[in-house]
């Protein structure tokens, strides 16, 4: 993992001390009912895949969160082929109910989720909830991020350094077809290649969390998607970018606003969430508000956990099943 900068260090702690004391006001407004309604519910987390496999109790840990998602999702998630793709999904759904958990106060196996036909996760109990969550993983790390209002998108994308023998123009070319001819000129006149691959990452990253704060999912023609970044705003781990706009067939699209930063060194994050936002909320608070992106452990989102899906052996089959797979390198 890089070497964080200063100013991203001071970006994190900033981010933890906000994280931190919201979940301590949600452990006793989750109990006052309506109250828990009028608290903030921004939050920004990621957990660390790389961590999570170094843990000592990674083994105690697997077997209880196996048991502790729906057995759907166990079936579905365990046929995936390498161990890494297992357990991104399982933190992802172990921070869904974790962070719904917090913010409503519901027991974990009263939790509910549903798709809409597109495949967006929501909330079906508790219900007539308005605050929205969405999980993403790529990479070293699971994201999470939640909003007051229903609609939110995150996106964590890698800034991978090797790339096969490939050029930047050779990426920039292969995504041509889904960008908008501004955001290819903007990565092609970037002056060197490291300059170009992040202006492709940057644009992938916004795109992704714009689609799924939308639930369109992907669309047939992501060139009327159009970014516009502001080159004056640095774009480097520390930042906490909100300048950036889309249009959409040439239309902007003010009731989306975009956050963007640095989860580390070289994994950048982008949030898109609806411009209106309750009076409560954080941002509405104050529109320069900052929620850096913290980092939660595997151990924390099982700490409130309960069995959905207990298996015979503690568990042990599945284990052992997990660890026959392949792993994949970061």
């Amino acid at each position: 993992m890089s070497e964080l900068s200063p100013s991203h260090l001071a970006g994190q702690v900033q981010g933890h001390l906000n994280n931190t004391c919201t979940r301590a006001i949600y452990t006793t407004a989750a109990r006052t009912g309506t109250m828990a309604e009028k608290m903030c519910k921004c939050n920004r987390w990621v957990v660390s895949v790389q961590s999570a496999f170094e843990s000592d109790d990674f083994e105690k840990m697997y077997r209880e969160a196996v048991q502790c998602i729906t057995p759907e999702d166990f079936c579905d998630i365990t046929k995936k082929q390498h161990q890494e793709d297992v357990l991104q999904c399982i933190l992802g759904r172990l921070l869904l109910r974790h962070a719904t958990h917090m913010f409503t106060g519901t027991p974990w196996n009263e939790i509910q989720f549903g798709r809409t036909e597109k495949g967006k996760p929501f909330l079906l109990n508790p219900p007539h909830t308005t605050f929205g969550l969405n999980i993403t993983h790529q990479g070293d790390f699971v994201g999470f991020a939640s909003s007051c209002t229903s609609s939110v998108g995150v996106d964590v994308m890698r800034l991978d350094k090797e790339r096969a023998g490939k050029t930047a123009d050779d990426y920039i070319n292969s995504m041509a077809k889904s960008a908008s001819p501004d955001e290819l000129r903007m990565m092609r006149s970037q002056p060197t290649e490291a300059m170009k691959m992040t202006m492709f990452y940057r644009y992938w990253c916004l795109k992704e969390a714009f689609l799924k704060a939308t639930g369109d999912g992907i669309i047939d023609d992501l060139s009327r998607i159009n970014f516009k970044v502001d080159m004056n705003d640095r774009y480097r781990p520390g930042c906490f970018v909100t300048s950036t706009t889309v249009l959409m067939d040439d239309k902007l699209q003010s009731q989306w606003i975009f956050e963007e930063s640095f989860v580390n060194g070289n994994h950048a994050a982008a949030v898109c969430k609806e411009s209106v936002l309750p009076r409560w909320c954080l941002f509405g608070k104050d529109p320069n508000a900052r929620v850096f992106f913290s980092k939660v452990s595997f151990d924390t989102l099982l700490k409130h956990a309960s069995h959905l899906n207990p298996l015979p052996d503690n568990a042990s089959n599945a284990y052992k099943e997990f660890v026959a797979k392949p792993r994949r390198t970061f």
